[in-house]
């Protein structure tokens, strides 16, 4: 099981690239040779970068969702809108589509960027909207979210 740690600045170039950070890349190593995936965050104006092993447990979730229900057939489609398998280059630099840069608002603040693991996954961010979401004064105090998540993982503790 991986443990992606760390929260690293990069920028992207005008073709989309960016020189992904070498203590991720090698974090990666056991799980690399299988690809990554990349797709848009359901909640946050982020981008989730998926190890192929961490992804194909994503989807066995997914083909439980019933394909004669409405709700889950929109849920998937919306959710699978933009996943997208992608490669380091020679360089160690890694692509993003220009629609997934859209979504994510990276080109509209500059060219900055954060890369954070987040255990099994990682997220990317613009700069900007790291700073507002995740590096918010006002959210620090984590004391309120930690009875709900308690109890989440008690009901569930197979919660991901």
């Amino acid at each position: 099981m991986l443990n992606l740690l760390g929260e690293h600045s990069c920028k992207v170039d005008s073709k989309g690239r960016v020189m992904f950070p070498a203590k991720l890349r090698k974090q990666l190593e056991p799980v690399i040779s299988s690809g990554l995936v990349l797709n848009r965050d359901i909640f946050e104006k982020c981008l989730i970068l998926y190890p192929k092993p961490e992804w194909d447990i994503v989807n066995q979730e997914m083909s439980r969702l019933s394909r004669y229900d409405r709700k889950h057939q929109l849920f998937q489609r919306k959710f699978m809108k933009g996943a997208t398998l992608v490669e380091f280059d020679a360089t160690g630099r890694l692509l993003i589509p220009a629609a997934l840069l859209d979504y994510a608002m990276i080109t509209e603040g500059g060219n900055e960027l954060v890369i954070s693991g987040v255990g099994e996954k990682m997220e990317i961010w613009s700069k900007k909207q790291y700073d507002e979401v995740v590096l918010n004064a006002d959210d620090d105090d984590l004391s309120f979210l930690i009875d709900d998540v308690r109890k989440d993982i008690e009901r569930d503790p197979n919660t991901n």
